[in-house]
């Protein structure tokens, strides 16, 4: 009896892939871990800004440069949107113990990955006004000293610097989302 009575299902279980679970939990702990360190990198990046624009805006005030000062004060509200926002939107997600770790996998990269995809409105977005504003106020107080095209070419090169690292921003972060999307639909086709 050396023929298998079924030969085709034989053939067929060739062909089964199984997954490596110890796979999906190192995949799950690395991407735990750079989540962790990306958002301590943000908190202490944040809590920079906060204190250097929080100083400056006091500094502006004293100085009696009201629309510079509010200009900071908006920056450090911004930042601390953003601060409350990556806490919100981009945490690591809590491992529920019925959970199969094939399972959390996806639904900790879809949660990146929609956090990615937002960047523009929640990451940037609630810089913009206290930094145009900052930009505004530095030319009007330009122009109140020459005419007005002087603080436009003097502003145009640090504008176009900023804002272009806005987009550099949105761009990387648009990448690596379109990356966790593809690891999505690597651990879809698994199911």
């Amino acid at each position: 009896m050396t023929t298998p009575p079924f030969p085709g299902w034989q053939d067929a279980a060739s062909e089964a892939r199984f997954s490596d679970p110890a796979q999906f939990a190192r995949s799950v702990d690395r991407l735990t871990r750079n989540v962790r360190i990306r958002n301590a990198i943000e908190y202490i990046a944040g809590g920079l800004v906060i204190v250097l624009f929080g100083a400056s805006a006091v500094g502006a005030m004293i100085k009696g440069e009201w629309l510079i000062a509010v200009s900071l004060a908006l920056v450090v509200s911004g930042t601390l949107v953003i601060l409350w926002n990556l806490r919100k939107r981009a945490s690591n997600l809590v491992r529920l113990p019925e959970e199969p770790c094939l399972d959390h996998l996806r639904r900790q990269y879809a949660h990146q990955y929609a956090a990615l995809r937002a960047v523009p409105v929640w990451y940037i977005g609630p810089l913009v006004p206290g930094v145009a504003l900052l930009y505004l106020a530095i030319g009007t107080r330009i122009a109140e000293r020459t005419d007005f095209v002087t603080p436009i070419e003097g502003l145009l090169g640090p504008a176009a610097i900023t804002f272009g690292i806005f987009g550099v921003i949105i761009a990387a972060n648009l990448l690596a989302a379109r990356a966790l999307k593809r690891k999505i639909a690597e651990l879809d086709a698994l199911a």
